[in-house]
């Protein structure tokens, strides 16, 4: 395959940014199996934009080469103070989060914090590295990764969260950094700090699209920042009605996607709509609705534009919408559900 079809499949849905890509085309230019990076916090249930948005473009890289890496990161858990900072259940949440990443990417290798760090004599040299190039205004400004704000009553541990995440993108050696676009502050502070300390090869990043809440979009102030907007708006574990657990089944997705925010022709900021661009038409390579014949007959959409279109002239009513995107998200998380079916309420036990 060669370097522009490469890039293309990266830069597909749900892709928001690449930083830069000249960066990347040096690294698919030098490198047929490149280093892949993707960490994240063992801070409760999953939800499907953690799992069937970042998890496509996870096995997205793996098609085209790239050596993809997930990092469960428990130490950050306890970093910023999650699941009671309980090393047992963390470590058995983990070992969900594990098997998890093994059906949505199979061609990832998971590693455990806790094993990262026990195996690297160097870990902790390069957390003072970076930490000793970062001022405590910078660090700050990263805290949006962690739900924090400069308002909230703040900890060392979230101070040092940050600088432990660009640590472990050292750690992997990684050419290709992943993450939602809520972390783009702490990958640029990794960028420079590497760029600073005379780290030889570019890190390239990747920042793919946050799943909106399918809770109505929040007012946010006009001063905000893209990460900040972004964070305001995606799914979130703790509001009711917000987000999608990867582990629901057919009731319980059916009830969420009908509570969602769908008006009739409103095409803007609409969470419904949201999860067929960047999940479903991805997926599964269309959407398919299905109605009867006097109300317009089925429908089948292989693109977004034409079901933007559809929608926004309001051919396409919220109902039908809903019904389809229920039913194909049901089938897309069938695997997951399925594995996890006899066990569902402990594991649901873990997070409350």
């Amino acid at each position: 395959m060669d370097i522009e079809s490469k890039l293309a499949i990266i830069k597909s849905e749900p892709t928001e940014e690449i930083v830069t890509e000249q960066d990347l085309k040096e690294v698919l230019e030098t490198k047929t199996n490149p280093i892949h990076y993707f960490g994240l916090e063992i801070s409760g249930m999953p939800h499907i934009g953690h799992i069937l948005c970042a998890g496509k473009k996870v096995n997205d890289l793996a098609k085209i080469g790239f050596q993809t890496n997930i990092l469960l990161a428990d130490w950050h858990t306890v970093a910023n103070q999650k699941l009671g900072g309980d090393w047992e259940r963390i470590k058995k949440a983990s070992e969900f989060y594990r098997k998890l990443f093994s059906i949505a990417c199979p061609s990832a290798k998971v590693t455990l914090g806790s094993d990262l760090y026990n195996n690297n004599n160097d870990y902790w040299k390069e957390v003072m590295k970076i930490a000793t190039r970062t001022t405590i205004a910078r660090a700050t400004r990263t805290l949006i990764i962690q739900g924090r704000s400069e308002k909230d009553t703040l900890y060392v541990s979230q101070y040092i969260y940050p600088i432990m995440q660009a640590a472990d993108i050292r750690a992997f050696d990684a050419d290709l950094a992943h993450a939602g676009m809520d972390q783009r502050k702490v990958h640029m502070l990794a960028r420079e700090s590497f760029k600073d300390s005379g780290y030889k090869k570019p890190l390239a990043l990747l920042h793919t699209h946050l799943i909106q809440s399918l809770l109505e979009p929040p007012k946010v102030h006009e001063s905000a920042d893209k990460e900040e907007i972004v964070t305001a708006m995606k799914m979130s574990k703790s509001k009711q009605g917000s987000a999608i657990p990867i582990l629901a089944d057919e009731k319980e997705v059916k009830k969420i996607i009908s509570g969602g925010w769908c008006p009739e022709g409103v095409t803007t900021e609409n969470p419904v709509l949201g999860l067929c661009k960047y999940i479903i038409i991805p997926t599964l390579g269309k959407l398919k609705i299905e109605r009867p014949q006097k109300y317009g007959g089925d429908l089948e959409f292989d693109d977004y534009g034409s079901l933007e279109k559809e929608f926004s002239s309001k051919k396409l009513h919220p109902a039908d919408l809903k019904n389809a995107v229920s039913s194909s998200l049901i089938k897309i998380m069938e695997p997951i559900t399925k594995t996890f079916s006899s066990k569902k309420e402990e594991i649901e036990a873990l997070f409350k």
